[in-house]
């Protein structure tokens, strides 16, 4: 996808960019106004509170709050036992930075844990990044990490009460998500976007949806909120459905007699499937499946009574399969040699300006290298645009400013510009977090430093620094990341189709499957990782071949079918068996061969899983038949392009 498509506008970005510039430019404000120092690391905690709703933007605000109170409350007794011992200041900040990110990389505490290690570590250094008179030393310290807790909280109240005053409701922001899905639908069934870009459309769509779920539920009654529910489930279902109408080869007039069905609620609880459908089995399987979907998710809208949510399995890991997972402490123990290299750097050097490496280091640092690199490459190009617009601020507009109200509107521009790339795809994001955060540490960064020289500034120098650690941390990681296990793409790719597999096989045996919406995003990251091969190749890492690729739509493709199949057993068969639990170990062999990473599709299989066709009726048979083809069980095998080793993790 080009830059270009990144940057497009679409349903909603306006509106969350012009949201994050006007928090940071109220940040900025309010530390100014009550002369709270480091007004601009205040201000770029925007990028990690904002959410598209109010309840998730306060509530994460309530925890950056809460961890700011936590970080002070633990680093000061720390400081104080280690302030005299430089080894022993080493040593802690390795257990610390180890025990945080393997947390981040192994629980799904994630960012928070890595923060907490990064503030923790940062204060535990604080005696080498500032030169204090050695009486007052620790006092002087003290009084500094105190200062954390308001530069924090007081973003956090700033946050939290214009997201109270003005941001939007978790249910309209899931509603909205839900209308686009169904508008997603309706475009694929008019024939406005291709089966390709649909099925993209249909693994990212939990992710969309995941996080204000988590929200959404605390602004409304139950019985709305479960009718919510309802909805995310079923129009995932529904995206499904029309995948498999897709691999069925259906015409044009099939998918618009569905469409037609769309166009008000009263319809949407009549659909049935066009009699264009009749032309083959598989078509008339898929087609009258879209439809009884269709009347579904109509039958909810309409406000019906709502059936008993489907049992889903639970996927969980125990702390032993954690613990022995050697991906977790692997990747822990690269971003700890990382940040010990940058803390020898800079203190070797004396040349504390560019601590920033530190930082940089618990931010880039993602599970695989092609992740890695990329996330390296977008900070390094943000963090020099950001640089020379902020240069060029100085230059030419800080001069011309009389008060803060213009300073204002400057970082309001800059912010808004960041936030519209920020709130775009992956592929982008985090060049505007930088290009806002290089900004702020150059014009921001003489505009209160504790409680001093609250006024323009036109020393380049600590800026400079700042900017140059931030290259140099990408750097570390990036040779920790390179030259220490690293861990290709295809590991996690491989992971969510296997993920899928599993799914198709225990729902095949009539076992309960996990819940669509975590096995779709699974697979939506396997897609999503195909965008980064070139930086995995840049380092001449085997990374993901084009067969992957086909791999993950085969994936998609059976999946949609086999919940097909699991739709009828529910709706026509009233939950008994359709004979297609021979299925099953076929596809359980499928998982454990991509769970090693390799990949290899087709297969001969070692089971034969000709289903007896005794009980079905024509739809459920035409609907075996095509998982058939795609096990690849009537097929002779294809060869596979260069067989890529397996992998341990």
């Amino acid at each position: 996808m080009s830059l270009m498509a990144d940057l497009a506008p679409r349903p909603g970005r306006f509106r969350d960019a012009v949201s994050i510039g006007g928090l940071c430019t109220a940040i900025v404000v309010v530390s100014m106004t009550l002369r709270i120092p480091e007004a601009g690391l205040a201000a770029y905690l925007v990028f990690f509170a904002y959410r598209p709703d109010a309840n998730g933007t306060i509530a994460v605000a309530v925890v950056f709050a809460a961890l700011a109170i936590l970080v002070v409350g633990l680093s000061i007794p720390m400081l104080a036992a280690v302030v005299d011992n430089p080894p022993a200041r080493m040593a802690l900040v390795a257990v610390i930075t180890f025990v945080g990110m393997w947390l981040a990389s192994a629980t799904p505490l994630g960012p928070i844990a890595s923060t907490l290690a990064m503030l923790l570590t940062f204060l535990v250094i604080l005696p080498d990044v500032v030169n204090l008179p050695i009486p007052n030393e620790i006092e002087l310290l003290t009084r500094g990490i105190a200062w954390v807790g308001p530069i924090v909280i007081v973003a956090m109240i700033t946050i939290g009460v214009l997201a109270y005053l003005f941001g939007r409701n978790a249910v309209g922001v899931v509603e909205d998500r839900m209308a686009e899905r169904l508008a997603a639908v309706e475009g694929r069934l008019a024939g406005r976007i291709d089966a390709q870009a649909f099925a993209e459309q249909v693994t990212a769509a939990p992710a969309r949806v995941e996080d204000l779920n988590k929200f959404a539920g605390l602004s409304t009654s139950r019985a709305d909120w479960q009718r919510l529910q309802a909805l995310d489930r079923e129009l995932l279902e529904l995206m499904l459905a029309v995948v498999a109408l897709d691999a069925s080869g259906a015409d044009a007039a099939t998918r618009s007699g569905l469409e037609s069905a769309l166009t008000d609620t009263a319809a949407m609880t009549r659909a049935t499937a066009p009699d264009s459908a009749r032309a083959t089995p598989r078509t008339a399987a898929t087609a009258e499946d879209v439809a009884a979907q269709i009347r579904t998710v109509g039958s909810i809208l309409k406000g019906d009574p709502l059936g008993a949510p489907p049992v889903r399995a639970h996927e969980t890991t125990g702390l032993k399969a954690l613990l022995a997972e050697p991906r977790h402490w692997q990747f822990a123990t690269k971003v700890t040699l990382a940040a010990m290299a940058c803390i020898v750097l800079f203190t070797g050097l004396e040349w504390v300006s560019v601590h920033t490496c530190l930082i940089t280091c618990y931010y880039v640092s993602e599970a695989t290298l092609g992740e890695s690199v990329h996330k390296m490459t977008l900070r390094m190009i943000g963090c020099l645009i950001g640089a020379a617009i902020a240069a060029l601020s100085l230059i030419y507009l800080v001069p011309l400013m009389n008060d803060v109200g213009q300073l204002a509107l400057l970082v309001f521009v800059v912010a808004s510009i960041g936030g519209w790339i920020g709130v775009g795809s992956e592929r982008i994001a985090y060049a505007g977090f930088q290009i806002v955060l290089a900004f702020f540490l150059v014009v921001l960064e003489a505009f209160g430093t504790f409680g001093v020289n609250f006024g323009p500034s036109y020393d380049f120098e600590p800026a400079t620094g700042r900017i140059i650690g931030i290259l140099l941390g990408s750097l570390a990681c990036a040779f920790a990341f390179v030259a220490l296990w690293p861990l290709p793409m295809r590991v996690d790719v491989a992971d969510g189709i296997q993920r899928t597999y599993r799914s198709v096989a225990a729902g095949l045996r009539g076992h309960p499957v996990p819940a669509r919406a975590g096995v779709l995003a699974a697979l939506g990251r396997a897609r999503d990782l195909q965008d980064y091969t070139a930086f995995e190749r840049a380092v001449e890492i085997d990374s993901i071949t084009p067969a992957w690729g086909d791999a993950i739509d085969e994936a998609l493709t059976t999946l949609a079918v086999a919940s097909a199949l699991e739709r009828r057993r529910e709706r026509v068969h009233d939950g008994a068996s359709i004979g297609a639990e021979a299925f099953a170990e076929a596809f359980e062999q499928d998982a454990e061969t991509f769970a090693i990473g390799r990949l290899a599709p087709p297969w001969t299989r070692t089971v034969d899983p000709s289903p007896s066709a005794t009980g079905m009726d024509a739809n459920d048979q035409a609907l075996v038949n095509h998982l058939q083809e795609i096990a690849g069980c009537r097929t002779a095998p294809r060869t596979a392009e260069s067989p890529q080793p397996a992998l341990s993790s």
